[in-house]
């Protein structure tokens, strides 16, 4: 299994089990703290490999023959 396979199947399995223990549950109790656990360290590692934002300025010419 691939790492980006294991972060989405993270936040996707933290996400069902939340929404179905909020359903068909009427005690929040463990499911609810393992989805919520589940939820955060997939949008961790999926943000985690954002990283930052590229230095290119869009606007600077490149070339001579653009600029024409």
């Amino acid at each position: 299994m691939s790492t980006v396979s294991i972060k989405y199947t993270a936040f996707i399995s933290g996400l069902c089990l939340l929404i179905c223990d909020e359903l068909f549950s009427d005690s929040q109790t463990f499911a609810s703290i393992l989805g919520l656990v589940l939820l955060v360290i997939g949008l961790y590692l999926i943000s985690k490999g954002i990283g930052d934002k590229p230095e290119i300025d869009s606007y600077a010419v490149r070339s001579y023959d653009e600029e024409e």
